[in-house]
């Protein structure tokens, strides 16, 4: 993902959130595949740390709120229009269909190919194919091949709900202010809580056949409804909440390079840092469920909040940003949705087919493991080289009027390129 420019000041720090958000979810179900009991004290420590990378999935919506609602932002306070629902529905379109329904169809052709049995399959198809998984238990998990996929229903559900939002403020505000914005936008986050406490109320299934025990429909099942999409829009906002304090921020312009020089920004956004990652570890032997509000999961609000505030911080920090930035954090962040969608299919069909024992805490030999888990993420690391060149980037160029393969640009004699 390209850097975002505002005025003079370039929006940080973003891919390093993304990479750390892509590359613990991926520690998280490589650490489900080691024995933690064989293992000595303090390797059992870490891994507990390590099984909460789950985590990760939070940070991607806080920030796809932060991110997508930017230019909403932009345009609110500096008293322009509407921003063009139909480049923002293109651009997403193309961001995300290419590469998941790619990689659905190699899951089904899989299923087909290997003779696996799947429950209620054509109508985890559909709604797979129509991004409305997220709406049962029944489809929650629309391949058993590739978990991670539940959340790419819950994504686009806020990819709709965003923008619906958006629209109803500018509509509500005649004289538009940042005070007007964010009240609106608090009490829209007070609205989806009061929304995912009714649908606790009314929607939590039956205990017939709830829990992981039950198999991937099972643990569904028990999920539901503290995951669900209305719930996950919980996080998406305090990602717009975030966006709407850093386009402030910015328009003060002069007014903030004191603070900046003074190293307050680098301060707040380290301690929250800081701070996640000591949640993080003081909540290594409590239950899922143990430490939110509304039972939502990875700890709502407080860790996505917390990840909000660095990445409210890192575009105005003198080091913050740039250590956020690094090439390998960059890179990370540009394949990082071709990593979400095949590492585990990689992880399945190696317990499958593969290595019998590289199953949830099947590993008893640390050093096995981790010769183990360093293939699947160099071969998901590859796989999702690929899916970027080949199936994502030429659509992601296609949406903003670029040739589907673009060549090199060459130099010019002035040394800028072409």
């Amino acid at each position: 993902m390209s850097k975002i420019r505002l005025g003079n000041t370039q929006l940080t720090g973003a891919n390093g959130i993304r990479a750390i958000a892509c590359l613990s979810v991926i520690l998280h179900h490589l650490a489900q595949r080691l024995a933690m009991p064989a293992q000595k004290q303090w390797l059992q420590e870490v891994q507990s740390v390590f099984l909460l990378g789950n985590s990760g999935v939070s940070l991607f919506f806080v920030l796809s709120g932060f991110l997508l609602s930017i230019p909403f932002w932009s345009a609110y306070l500096e008293n322009e229009a509407y921003p063009s629902i139909r480049t923002y529905a293109v651009r997403r379109a193309a961001r995300i269909m290419p590469g998941f329904y790619v990689s659905f169809l190699v899951c089904l052709l899989l299923v087909w190919r290997l003779d696996i049995h799947t429950e209620f399959l054509w109508r985890r198809i559909i709604t797979g194919f129509t991004f409305t998984s997220g709406f049962h238990y029944t489809t929650f998990f629309p391949s058993d091949l590739n978990g991670p996929f539940w959340s790419i229903s819950f994504e686009v559900f806020c990819y709709l709900l965003m923008p619906l939002f958006m629209a109803l403020l500018f509509m509500l505000s005649k004289r538009r202010s940042f005070g007007k914005a964010i009240l609106f936008w608090i009490v829209a986050f007070g609205l989806v809580l009061v929304a995912n406490s009714l649908i606790h109320q009314w929607f939590t299934p039956s205990e017939d056949g709830r829990g992981w025990e039950f198999g991937q429909l099972g643990g569904a099942k028990y999920w539901m409804p503290n995951y669900n999409p209305i719930g996950f829009f919980g996080h998406f906002t305090i990602g717009i909440l975030a966006a709407g304090i850093t386009i402030a921020i910015m328009q003060r312009g002069t007014a903030i390079e004191q603070l900046r020089k003074f190293g307050l920004f680098d301060a707040v956004g380290g301690a929250a840092l800081v701070l996640a990652g000591l949640l993080l570890w003081r909540m290594r032997h409590l239950g899922e469920f143990d430490f939110s509000f509304q039972h939502q999961p990875y700890y709502f609000p407080v860790y996505a909040v917390l990840f909000g505030i660095v990445l409210l911080s890192a575009p105005f920090s003198l080091m913050l940003g740039r250590l956020l930035e690094n090439r390998f954090f960059r890179f990370t962040a540009k394949i990082s949705f071709g990593l979400y969608i095949w590492h585990y299919l990689f992880i399945t069909l190696i317990e499958m087919y593969g290595i019998k024992d590289y199953r949830y805490f099947g590993i008893v030999d640390v050093w096995r493991w981790l010769g183990i888990s360093v293939s699947v993420v160099a071969i998901s690391y590859a796989a999702a080289t690929i899916s970027y060149y080949v199936i994502e980037q030429p659509f992601i160029n296609w949406s903003k009027g670029k040739p589907f393969f673009r060549r090199k640009q060459t130099a010019t004699h002035s040394g800028k390129a072409a």
